[in-house]
Formats: C-alpha cells, structure tokens, sequence
C-alpha cells in the first residue's frame, strides 16, 4: 500500500484540551485527550467520543510549561477497536507556525518519557 501523505508523522504521547466550534464559530464543547502522532500537516488525536465539529483548538503544556495552541478542521473522527475516538486534525496555521508547534509537541512528547522513566 502506497502511502499518499506529504508529511511524514511522528508518534506522540502528549495530553490535550481541546474546545469545538461549529461552522459559525460557535464554542459546541470543551473536552480532553492525546495527541496519538503529528506531521506537519496535522495530527491525529485520541479521544473518549467522536468529535462532532468543524473546527477545533487543541491547547497543551509543552517541555517549558507554557501553553501552546493549533486550531485545525475535522478530516475525520471515527470509534476504533479499543473503544476510543481517533480523530485526524488538518491544521490551518502557516508553515512556520506548524513547525514550531510541531517541534514542540515532539520535544514535549520527549521531555515527558524522559522524566517518567526517571
């Protein structure tokens, strides 16, 4: 199977909250889950239920413990196997924003295996 992705992805471990709005911008709900990989086209993050939205914005602490932000569109969001969401992020920032949140994330992701494995 050919892979058809512009980006390579990274595999994550990073928690989120996240907050939904509907196609007018309306806030629709406020919940939590784990960014599972990145890229730098998006993400795809695993959730308790299915994300029923348009837009999202995903807020999480990084290595230095500030908050950083991204807000992308719904490419899709469906139950899998284990009984959790997975749902795909498409994120809308520029290329220069996407890198460095998507340097961050993995730096996160990094920065927290090293500390719990101490």
């Amino acid at each position: 199977m050919e892979n058809k992705r512009k980006y390579p992805r990274v595999n994550t471990r990073v928690l989120i909250s996240y907050d939904c709005y509907d196609e007018d911008g309306e806030l629709i709900e406020q919940r939590h889950g784990v960014i599972l990989d990145v890229s730098l086209g998006g993400m795809l993050i695993e959730t308790d239920n299915i994300v029923e939205a348009n837009y999202i914005e995903i807020v999480f602490v990084n290595h230095d413990n500030k908050l950083m932000s991204a807000v992308g569109s719904i490419v899709h969001s469906r139950m899998a196997e284990n009984g959790k969401a997975k749902t795909g992020i498409c994120f809308h920032g520029a290329d220069s924003e996407n890198i460095k949140l998507v340097t961050n994330l993995i730096r996160t992701h990094h920065y927290g295996k090293k500390n719990f494995a101490t």
